[in-house]
């Protein structure tokens, strides 16, 4: 119920405009690309959104995604999988906009699983001397906010492309049992905070 209460004031706002606009199908395709491992290693993603354009100004989106990254360094390595979800809305910024042309702003709110293992972990001082240790089939869950910035531009009838450049503020720190993830999937890197890139294919329905 209560997630009719925005459509509801859309239309007491707007009662002389069609509401529902149809549904946007994007996928990334630059998600690996852009997101380049820091150091030896390998990074997987798959990220696909779905949103629903209201009065062609409003967008609330929903974002799915898998991640898989297999990193090493001097100090370990990490392995670990799972997927993500974000939630969130656009809001074009353009109050006239031709076809499916837009420039896009928004907030996400994202959440993680993933299964994750640390080897090799190194250990110690220089007077005690130095040892290492695993950390192996450990459950991490991670949560995160964004802020996006994008444009959408139509190429051909019902097909668009576009790009989104993402601030994001991690809200999840410390360890799990006594693991921290390296990788987040759908966040990046552990930082605390970061920019990312998105470049997508979208078809309207």
């Amino acid at each position: 119920m209560f997630l009719l209460l925005p459509v509801a004031a859309l239309a007491l706002e707007h009662p002389d405009s069609v509401i529902y606009q149809g549904v946007n199908v994007k996928l990334d395709i630059a998600n690996s690309i852009f997101e380049p491992a820091r150091s030896f290693g390998k990074i997987q993603s798959y990220e696909a959104a779905v949103n629903v354009d209201l009065l062609h100004r409003y967008f609330p989106t929903a974002e799915i995604g898998y991640s898989q990254a297999d990193l090493s360094a001097e100090s370990g390595s990490f392995r670990g999988k799972g997927g993500f979800m974000r939630l969130g809305v656009d809001l074009s910024a353009l109050r006239k906009s031709r076809g499916n042309n837009m420039l896009l702003v928004g907030i996400r709110l994202g959440t993680a699983v993933q299964g994750c293992s640390t080897r090799d972990v190194l250990l110690g001082n220089g007077y005690w001397g130095y040892y290492t240790v695993n950390f192996v089939n450990r459950v991490r869950a991670d949560v995160w906010g964004e802020v996006t910035a994008g444009v959408q531009v139509q190429v051909h009838k019902d097909f668009h492309m576009g790009w989104y450049v993402r601030y994001k503020i991690l809200f999840s720190r410390g360890a799990a049992g006594a693991v921290t993830a390296y990788y987040i999937p759908g966040f990046g890197y552990k930082d605390d905070s970061g920019f990312s890139f998105n470049y997508y294919l979208g078809f309207k329905i």
